[in-house]
């Protein structure tokens, strides 16, 4: 995934923060996804949700303490190239030759592990 967009939210109630990153999949034609980070302490699944017939995906990762506190100085600056994402979840997803994601059903799917791959240079 490539990140497009990164803001910021917090919620009073429940008092949550979190970064909400707008990506758009770099291997399904025409998908996006909406990822929030939050940190470790939330409640909520480190998830996937993938709609019915549809490249858009919202999910949740879970950040350690150290890494989400830190996480918006990584975009104090502007890069000629985005940042990438990878997802690995555990439900295999059917991609076509021409990249359309073929689903029969809304999928939810747990993230197992994720990487961030953000730009220095």
């Amino acid at each position: 995934m490539q990140i497009q967009s990164i803001d910021v939210r917090y919620i009073h109630n429940p008092n949550i923060m979190f970064y909400n990153l707008s990506c758009s999949l770099l291997n399904i034609y025409k998908g996006r996804c909406d990822l929030f980070l939050v940190n470790s302490n939330t409640n909520l699944k480190q998830e996937l949700v993938i709609k019915h017939n549809r490249a858009i995906m919202e999910g949740n990762l879970i950040a350690e303490d150290h890494f989400f506190e830190k996480f918006h100085t990584f975009f104090s600056m502007k890069f000629d190239k985005p940042g990438k994402i990878e997802l690995y979840v555990t439900e295999n997803l059917k991609v076509n030759k021409q990249g359309i994601l073929e689903i029969n059903d809304e999928i939810n799917t747990i993230i197992n592990n994720y990487k961030i791959y953000l730009p220095l240079l």
